[in-house]
C-alpha cells in the first residue's frame, strides 16, 4: 500500500529537516522527459515529496515555486491514471491550485463555478456507488439500527428523526423494519421524519418505505422536511420535526454534524484589501513573487484570525461564537436536541482531524486519510469483477472524495464545509452540551463483524471499539476511518435492555 510508503519515505525526511527547508525545489527539464526515466517506485516517492513540497510552498505563498511543483505533479499524476497514488495526487494538486486561486475571489468563481455546477448532477450517483462499493455506511446503518432497537425495547410508539441528509438511505430503515418484526412484543407504530434538501429524494424515500412497511404490516408514517441541517431554525426544531408527546424519540445523524462547525465560521474573512485600495489581482500584477507570498500569508492569517479554529477559545467549546453571529449553530442544535429528550441519538462521523487551524497539519492528515479511502476503493473495484466497477470508482473519487478534499485543502472560513474531527473531540462537544454517552452493546459489534464476513469484506476491514464500549470504529488496515457513538440527555435515566452498557 502506498500509505506505508508515504509514512516511511516522507515522515523520515520531516524529522531530519527544518520545516522551512523540508522540500527544497529540484529543477527538472521543462520537456518532461525526466518522467520517463523514473521507475514506478521512484515515481511514487517523487509524487509524495512533490505534494508535501507544494503544500509547503502554497502555505508560504511562494507562487512561482508552488506553480512549478504543480507542473511536476501533473506530469506524474492524472485522474485517469492506473495507479491509486497518481489519481490521489491529481485530486490534491487540484485542491492546492484552487487554494492559490481562491485569493482572488472573482477570478476563482469565474473559472471554477461552471465546472462545479456541471459536476453537481454526478454526486447522487457517486454516493450510491460509494455505498455499494465500501462497507462503512452499511456498518454505520447496522450499528445505528441495533442501538435504536435496544433503546426502543417495549416502546409502542416510536419516532425516528433522520438528519443524515446526503448520507441518508432508505435501505437503513428497511433493515430496521426487519429488526422490529423480530421483536417478541411485536412491531411498534413507527414514524420516520427525514431532513433532506432534495424534494425528489424525499418523495422517493417516502414511496419506498411506505411500500416496505405495508409488506411488513408495520403501522407507518413518513414526514418529509425539505432543508439542509445547517439551514434549519433550531429554536423551532420541535415544531419542524413534528415531535409529539407519547412517542419514544430516536435521532440518527450520519456525516453531517461537522458541517455545523462550518456554519459557525461563515462570517470569516473573505478577501484581503491591499494598501491604496488595490484589489488582490492588481497587487499580484504589480508585484514580485515574494510580495505575492506576503499578500497570501496576510490573507490566510486574516482568515484564520476570524475562524473559531484559531481562536484563543478552545475549538471544542460549543459555546464559542464568532463576533456578530449570535449563538453557534452546533451549540444551538445540541441544545435543541437535548430539549426534545430523545431516548437515543446516534452519531456517525469521519474519524479524522480535518478541522485544525494549521494548514500543514490539515493537509498531512487529509493526505493520509484519503489515501486509505482511495486504497479501499481500488481494492473494491478490483474485487467487483464487473465492467462498470472502474467507472464507479472514478465517480466516487472525483465527485464525493474529491469534493471533500477540495473543501479541506482549498478553502477557509465558512466555505470549508468538511470540518471532520475525531471521536474524542466530538465527545468533548457533546458532554459540554449536556449529553451523556450510551454504551454500544457487544452484540452490536458482533453483528457488524458478521456483516463484513457475509459481504466477503473480512481481512483488511475491521470493526473495533474503545475500552469502555462507548464508540465503534470502522477500520481499513487497522486505521480507523469512521466512528459511531450514541448519546442521550445527561441524567435522563433511561434503561437499555439487550445487554447495552451505559455509564
Amino acid at each position: 500500500m502506498f500509505q506505508q510508503q508515504l509514512q516511511e519515505d516522507v515522515l523520515s525526511s520531516a524529522t531530519s529537516s527544518p520545516a522551512s527547508t523540508l522540500y527544497s525545489p529540484t529543477p527538472y527539464p521543462a520537456t518532461g522527459t525526466w518522467v520517463q526515466e523514473l521507475s514506478s517506485d521512484q515515481c511514487s516517492v517523487r509524487l509524495i515529496s512533490l505534494l508535501y513540497q507544494c503544500a509547503s510552498e502554497v502555505a508560504a505563498g511562494a507562487f512561482d515555486r508552488a506553480n512549478l511543483c504543480l507542473e511536476h505533479i501533473m506530469q506524474l499524476a492524472s485522474l485517469d491514471a492506473p495507479h491509486t497514488l497518481q489519481r490521489l495526487a491529481a485530486v490534491f494538486a487540484d485542491a492546492l491550485a484552487r487554494k492559490l486561486l481562491n485569493l482572488v475571489p472573482g477570478l476563482s468563481r469565474a473559472l471554477l463555478s461552471a465546472s462545479a455546477s456541471a459536476d453537481t448532477h454526478l454526486v447522487p450517483a457517486a454516493r450510491r456507488s460509494m455505498f455499494d462499493m465500501l462497507p462503512f455506511l452499511k456498518l454505520a446503518y447496522l450499528t445505528t439500527n441495533h442501538a435504536i432497537l435496544e433503546a426502543m425495547e417495549g416502546e409502542r410508539f416510536v419516532h425516528i428523526v433522520d438528519l443524515s441528509g446526503p448520507a441518508a438511505n432508505a435501505a437503513q430503515w428497511i433493515a430496521l423494519f426487519h429488526a422490529f418484526r423480530g421483536r417478541s412484543e411485536g412491531t411498534p407504530h413507527l414514524r420516520i421524519t427525514a431532513v433532506h434538501e432534495s424534494k425528489e429524494f424525499l418523495a422517493g424515500m417516502s414511496a419506498v418505505l411506505a411500500r416496505e412497511a405495508e409488506a411488513f404490516d408495520i403501522p407507518f408514517q413518513f414526514d418529509a422536511v425539505e432543508a439542509k441541517l445547517e439551514d434549519m431554525d433550531f429554536d423551532a426544531l420541535r415544531h419542524n420535526l413534528r415531535v409529539r408527546s407519547g412517542e419514544a424519540l430516536a435521532v440518527s445523524v450520519a456525516l453531517q454534524l461537522h458541517r455545523l462547525l462550518a456554519a459557525d465560521d461563515a462570517g470569516g474573512g473573505r478577501r484581503y484589501c491591499g494598501a491604496g485600495g488595490l484589489t488582490p489581482l492588481q497587487i499580484i500584477a504589480r508585484s514580485s513573487p515574494s510580495s505575492f507570498g506576503e499578500l497570501l500569508e496576510r490573507d490566510l492569517n486574516t482568515r484564520l484570525q476570524l475562524s473559531p479554529d484559531a481562536s484563543g477559545l478552545s475549538p471544542q467549546s460549543p459555546m464559542f461564537s464568532p463576533a456578530g453571529q449570535g449563538r453557534p449553530k452546533l451549540g444551538s442544535f445540541l441544545s435543541a436536541v437535548k430539549a426534545l429528550c430523545p431516548k437515543i441519538m446516534v452519531v456517525t462521523e469521519q474519524e479524522a482531524n480535518h478541522n485544525g487551524a494549521v494548514f500543514h497539519e490539515r493537509f498531512d492528515e487529509a493526505l493520509n486519510y484519503y489515501g486509505s479511502l482511495f486504497d479501499c476503493l481500488e481494492c473494491a473495484a478490483a474485487a467487483a469483477h464487473r465492467g462498470s466497477a472502474a467507472e464507479e470508482r472514478a465517480r466516487v473519487e472525483r465527485a464525493v472524495l474529491g469534493e471533500e478534499i477540495r473543501s479541506i485543502v482549498a478553502y477557509e472560513g465558512g466555505e470549508r464545509k468538511e470540518r471532520h474531527e475525531r471521536a474524542r473531540q466530538w465527545a468533548g462537544r457533546m458532554e459540554a452540551a449536556g449529553m451523556e454517552r450510551v454504551g454500544l452493546s457487544y452484540s452490536g459489534i458482533m453483528e457488524a463483524r458478521k456483516l463484513l464476513q457475509s459481504c466477503g469484506r473480512g481481512g483488511s476491514y475491521e470493526v473495533r471499539h474503545d475500552a469502555e464500549g462507548h464508540c465503534f470504529f470502522f477500520c481499513w488496515h487497522k486505521k480507523p476511518l469512521y466512528a459511531v457513538s450514541a448519546w442521550r440527555p445527561a441524567g435522563a435515566g433511561y434503561h437499555h435492555a439487550g445487554g447495552a452498557r451505559s455509564r
